[in-house]
């Protein structure tokens, strides 16, 4: 056993104890659910930091408590909403939608005399997307997409996926270029022009923002679709990420024909995370094309993920210096983990 292995069988790393970005992810907005997926007088079970959470829509509001019963630890989720009230499974205890417990049918006697509540959490919807905080004060807004309101953009939101690997490392595999000759190699990038090129990495409103030109083949369905008959063309990728989890995408071609993607990643778990995405074309005319966009994506995704999920640790470390930056290609990632780790240490001094 090495005097590494040693020190973590005693004293084994705890993310919540020993991770000052972990527990700052608290403070911030996460998405849990499409606002699609929650109809009227439904509940939606989703996971967030390790915690069940249970948002259910009543009379057009959404709200957001912990998915655990104050009786014996079961999913209210699974259970009903009758007369306004969450109906838990198990012994069918009633709490209203404050999250009081307003029903013990075994001993209705005790009905307003126990003073007991389901734990709630502060929820809203935006773009698309039911966003919940686990404190009563949390950082910032839930972060927008510029384009979600445009009516020329047609959108589809896939169903969310699953990663083994936390929310950080899952985000910058979205924003590390020069992983794309490799892992996308004939796709989004060649080995013979893996070299990564200076660009520039600003804050601006509560965002980091850059962009980069791509040149990219044409493939016969883009060129119908774009109207563009030329082999390559020259693409403008525009990027805002949002600090825990969020990146928009704009990709401008030659024409001004526009292609968005929006992904926000949340944090199950120390070292798993949730990922809800939209997709945009203003020049997708039919569900076939949109099928076609999404198609390429779904591509992508198969590519990183078992790349990503094998990264170690799962979890990001807590130091800069843990791991090896190369300047110009990690500029973004280095920017990135800079900042995270800035605001972990405001929200989580000491």
């Amino acid at each position: 056993m090495t005097t590494l292995e040693a020190r973590e069988a005693v004293d084994p790393f705890i993310p919540e104890r020993d991770s000052r970005w972990y527990r700052a992810m608290r403070h911030f907005w996460h998405p849990v659910a499409y606002s699609k997926d929650v109809a009227e007088d439904q509940m939606v079970s989703g996971r967030l930091l390790g915690e069940r959470i249970l948002v259910v829509r009543h009379e057009g509001r959404v709200r957001a408590f912990m998915d655990v019963c104050r009786h014996k630890g079961a999913a209210p989720s699974l259970g009903w909403v009758e007369n306004g009230c969450i109906n838990c499974p198990y012994h069918g205890w009633a709490y209203d939608m404050d999250g009081t417990l307003v029903s013990i049918p075994s001993r209705p006697e005790l009905n307003g005399v126990l003073q007991l509540g389901l734990v709630r959490y502060l929820c809203r919807e935006s773009s698309g997307m039911v966003w919940v905080s686990l404190t009563d004060e949390p950082w910032g807004d839930p972060p927008g997409i510029p384009e979600w309101d445009d009516p020329i953009m047609r959108w589809q939101t896939p169903p969310s996926y699953d990663w083994a690997t936390s929310s950080p490392r899952r985000l910058e595999n979205f924003v590390d270029f020069s992983h794309f000759p490799f892992v996308h190699e004939n796709v989004l990038g060649t080995r013979d022009k893996a070299q990564i090129e200076e660009h520039d990495v600003w804050r601006e409103d509560g965002a980091l923002r850059f962009d980069k030109v791509f040149v990219e083949p044409n493939v016969d369905r883009m060129k119908e679709m774009l109207g563009i008959d030329e082999d390559t063309m020259s693409v403008r990728n525009w990027y805002q990420l949002t600090v825990p989890g969020s990146i928009s995408l704009v990709r401008t071609f030659p024409n001004g024909k526009r292609y968005a993607l929006y992904m926000v990643t949340a944090p199950t778990g120390p070292a798993t995370c949730r990922n809800f995405w939209h997709i945009g074309a203003d020049f997708a005319s039919t569900q076939d094309d949109m099928d076609f966009l999404l198609e390429f994506e779904y591509m992508v995704l198969d590519q990183d993920q078992p790349i990503v999920e094998s990264q170690w640790p799962e979890h990001l470390p807590d130091r800069l210096n843990a791991e090896t930056y190369v300047k110009v290609a990690d500029d973004i990632t280095l920017a990135y983990r800079k900042w995270l780790f800035e605001l972990a240490e405001e929200l989580e001094p000491g």
